[in-house]
């Protein structure tokens, strides 16, 4: 969990692991790392949100329809109009005007959405979403799951190490409303890889700081390439690279079998000053840390469609290797014996399995029952260096988890309900972080008001996340006996009529974390569950069409998130975000956006100034998309007013940035 401890102790931060460990030191000369979650395999979550009509200039190629009608967040297919959870999908023709950009670039431009630090800062980009911790957020990338337990930031995504080229669409879901999705206690991003129609296309971006990229693929006949590089520069020798290659087959046997396989190879090299060090303004070692990670992944995805029902089948699996090097962090204000500098190596695999049944009962029940299987294998390998000695530190746990859920929906006339179970038992007894088996249900109930006036639903979910391999196994602060994380989500909201003039959805949300991990500073120094956090929030999105054609988009969330015991503030939770983005098409085949986003004030600490609160901040970008023939254009001015402010202490968010993009379609 990331928190703020009274006294002596640590100062929670997205490093979990080195600044624990440094307050360690003092009573044991060794350090601790403080962890949050690592997640258990989900079920692909997607969703369908309001969209407006795709225009010629947004488009670079034409667009392959990916389950647009189906909300695969739950195990019972939903349609847009039926989904409880509150979603946002970003599309390729919205996507285009970020060419260039990181998918951390894009993401903090969401609702509810913060991202600590940006690619130019050569930071670890780590996603909040509605308050909660960046490990409580699953990430998929083509129906896998990213999230590394070895990590020692817990279980969390660097989204810096995405190129926002790599992607056709982006679907946020937030909060917890499918038995499926269980260890996604705070949400879930499902990112899908390029899928153009048949032909090929290739184009490339150049920017300010060092901006380069490139983008290439092909489909055809079932097959689909694709391939990708995005280096990105900042002060004081900060540096993001990011390379993926992307390969899939599809294959149909009449209207009875259809058959996907993708395969995915990517790879990270990032500099920056590490996590609470002050950053370019303040760091007092000069040094930057380095990050370097190789991955791969690999699925097939089966549907078998006999009269009585369909099967749905998922074998997938995926490996990273990390190296990292940090040099550390001086003694300062807040820390009076700094981070010492370390080396650590990390080796991980994952290998799922996914079968899910599922058929109508009657006219109104539609039923789905599955189970699913997944086995981890995590080695930690690091030196930490004190100054006058070396202290090794390794590790290796493997850890097997089944889960067996059902789920339905029944709906009769205005009326909508679904639910469901799901039962999760840790397989290996000796690595299982609490290991007993547990049992998740989840209800929504949703309601028609019919003749344009719109729709209500309430949800309720309970789930839970095993701890990380890092929490349970290290050597000096691990813990082998920690339970699982819990939460307690619910929400409410209303929406009016899809085809209004200003269609709007309104959404209360209220969180309950409970059994986070946090550091007890002993001695021992250990690892342990007592840290609790609670977040209330309104969430708020709507959109208009103009009779000129012109299109407006608003959304934002007000929320507050707090610490029950009144011990701790929160790193990286405004209390308010908002933003509007304006398209206008401005001549054939050529459209001018306009994106105002306003981040509120937060709260943030570093070792050498202590804890401080970041100022506010609005930024506002915007994008020409011209297309002339097979080839289109994009000039985009990132934050046109160069508006100044920390993201965090001592990295400043990026400033003005003129960008040009060129993409080439064949006709």
């Amino acid at each position: 969990m990331e928190r703020r401890i009274q006294g002596n102790d640590a100062v929670g931060s997205n490093r979990h692991g080195i600044h624990v460990w440094t307050q360690a030191v003092p009573n044991l000369a060794a350090s601790i790392l403080a962890i949050c979650i690592a997640a258990v395999p989900v079920i692909p979550a997607a969703a369908q949100a309001q969209a407006d009509t795709e225009t010629d200039a947004g488009r670079t190629d034409p667009i392959q329809t990916l389950d647009e009608e189906r909300i695969t967040a739950n195990a019972v297919p939903t349609t847009a109009a039926a989904a409880s959870q509150h979603v946002t999908v970003l599309r390729r023709a919205e996507l285009d005007a970020f060419r260039g950009q990181s998918v951390a670039d894009i993401l903090s431009r969401q609702a509810g959405v913060v991202i600590d630090r940006s690619a130019r800062s050569g930071g670890f980009g780590s996603l909040y979403l509605r308050g909660a911790d960046p490990s409580h957020v699953v990430v998929l990338i083509d129906h896998v799951r990213q999230n590394d337990p070895l990590s020692s930031r817990g279980s969390a995504v660097d989204l810096n190490t995405l190129s926002s080229d790599d992607v056709e669409r982006i679907e946020i879901v937030r909060g917890n409303a499918s038995v499926v999705n269980l260890e996604a206690m705070a949400g879930l991003i499902h990112i899908f890889t390029r899928r153009a129609a048949p032909g090929a296309s290739a184009g490339g971006s150049v920017g300010g700081d060092a901006l380069r990229g490139g983008q290439a693929s092909w489909s055809g006949a079932g097959l689909r390439l694709s391939a990708t590089q995005r280096d990105d520069s900042g002060d004081a020798g900060a540096f993001n690279r990011t390379r993926a290659a992307n390969a899939g087959w599809e294959h149909d046997i009449d209207d009875v079998l259809s058959l996907r396989a993708a395969v995915r190879f990517s790879d990270s090299d990032n500099r920056g000053f590490p996590d609470d060090s002050g950053g370019a303004r303040h760091a007092v070692v000069r040094d930057v840390e380095s990050r370097r990670s190789d991955s791969r992944q690999f699925s097939v995805r089966g549907e078998f469609r006999p009269a009585a029902g369909t099967l749905e089948m998922q074998l997938a699996t995926m490996s990273r290797d990390g190296d990292e090097s940090s040099p550390g962090v001086a003694p300062g204000l807040r820390d009076p014996f700094g981070l010492p500098s370390i080396i650590a190596r990390t080796d991980y695999r994952r290998d799922e399995m996914l079968a899910a049944w599922r058929m109508a009962l009657g006219e109104s029940t539609l039923f789905t029952a599955g189970v699913q299987h997944q086995r981890e294998r995590g080695r930690f390998d690091s030196v930490i260096d004190f100054g006058g000695f070396l202290l090794p530190a390794a590790f290796e746990l493997r850890r097997e988890t089944s889960s067996a859920f059902a789920e339905a929906r029944w709906q009769r006339g205005d009326w909508t309900v679904q639910g469901g179970a799901r039962y999760e038992r840790p397989t290996d007894g000796e690595n299982n972080g609490g290991g007993e088996a547990t049992t998740h249900p989840m209800l929504s109930l949703q309601r028609s008001l019919g003749d344009g006036r719109g729709q209500w639903g309430a949800s309720i979910a309970r789930s839970s996340k095993l701890p990380s391999f890092y929490a349970l196994g290290h050597p000096l602060v691990g813990n082998a006996l920690l339970a699982p994380e819990r939460a307690l989500h619910r929400e409410l909201y209303y929406a009016n009529a899809a085809d209004a003039a200003w269609p709007t959805r309104i959404t209360l949300f209220s969180a309950r974390y409970r059994n986070l991990v946090d550091f007890d500073a002993g001695p021992p120094p250990q690892l342990v569950n007592r840290a609790r956090i609670e977040a209330d929030g309104l969430e708020w999105r709507s959109s208009h069409r103009f009779g000129n054609d012109w299109r407006l988009q608003l959304d934002g969330t007000w929320m507050r998130v707090r610490d029950p015991d009144g011990g701790a503030t929160l790193r990286h939770r405004p209390r308010l975000q908002a933003g509007a983005q304006l398209g206008l098409p401005i001549g054939e085949r050529r459209e001018l956006s306009l994106m105002v986003r306003h981040l509120g004030r937060r709260f943030d600490s570093s070792i050498p100034t202590g804890d401080r609160w970041l100022g506010a901040s609005t930024v506002l970008d915007i994008a020409l998309r011209q297309r002339w023939g097979p080839v289109q254009y994009v000039l985009a001015l990132d934050n046109a007013t160069d508006a100044r402010a920390e993201e965090s202490i001592g990295s400043e968010m990026p400033g003005r940035r003129l960008r040009l993009s060129l993409q080439w379609a064949a006709p």
